[in-house]
């Protein structure tokens, strides 16, 4: 990571109120390093430049640090390339991190990530949402996150990773975050309970939607 890359992510991380160590920082570096390698053969990100990658996606996954209880299993849908997931896992290493991601070189991708970083409390699952269900991670995550996935699809697939307690945050842009009020939150069984709207440092805006069982 370059001098320029490390203020920017400090700079990024100060933002939000997380509080970088050295070794996350470390393992931030180590994660942005193999991003670069595999999006020369793979788009993984519509960035290719670091400094716009660390702007775009690693900054606006720590702004969910803070919303990230010190316990309990934390699942990432459709995890992609990363974000937040590997972020999450790279400053919270402690973590029990699942990152679900369907697409077979995104899986792979994820794979090698969570080997390299290392994030040893992580495990990537190679599925469909949907079928997570039907594994032992159900009713057994006390934070599912999401980014940039429309509320119709994302809590109807949140709600039976939940546990007890459990919250569903979606990370949305205001535009999109306008559907919280909608039928596809009526649907899910979640309400909303908290909604944080904030700025990226680039001046980019962005809404964190906190959703939590209706009983």
């Amino acid at each position: 990571m370059t001098p320029a890359e490390r203020e920017l992510l400090e700079a990024g991380a100060m933002w939000f109120d997380v509080e970088l160590h050295d070794a996350a920082i470390d393992r931030i570096t180590r994660f942005l390093i193999l991003l670069g390698i595999w999006n020369t053969r793979t788009r993984l990100t519509a960035e290719s430049d670091p400094e716009a990658v660390i702007a775009n996606h690693v900054v606006d996954s720590l702004a969910v640090v803070p919303f990230i209880p010190r316990s309990g299993g934390v699942v990432d849908i459709g995890s992609g390339a990363g974000f937040p997931g590997i972020v999450l896992g790279s400053v919270r290493p402690d973590l029990r991190l699942t990152l679900i991601e369907s697409r077979r070189r995104r899986a792979s991708f994820l794979r090698e990530s969570v080997r390299t970083i290392p994030l040893p409390a992580a495990t990537v699952l190679e599925l469909r949402a949907e079928a997570a269900a039907e594994t032992a991670l159900a009713g057994t995550a006390a934070i599912v996150v999401a980014r940039a996935v429309r509320l119709d699809v994302f809590l109807p697939l949140a709600v039976p990773l939940l546990g007890p307690g459990g919250k569903a945050l979606a990370m949305q842009t205001p535009r999109t975050a306008a559907l919280a009020s909608g039928s596809a939150t009526r649907s899910s069984g979640l309400h909303l309970s908290h909604r944080h709207d904030y700025t990226l440092p680039s001046g980019a805006t962005r809404t964190l939607l906190t959703f939590t069982r209706m009983s």
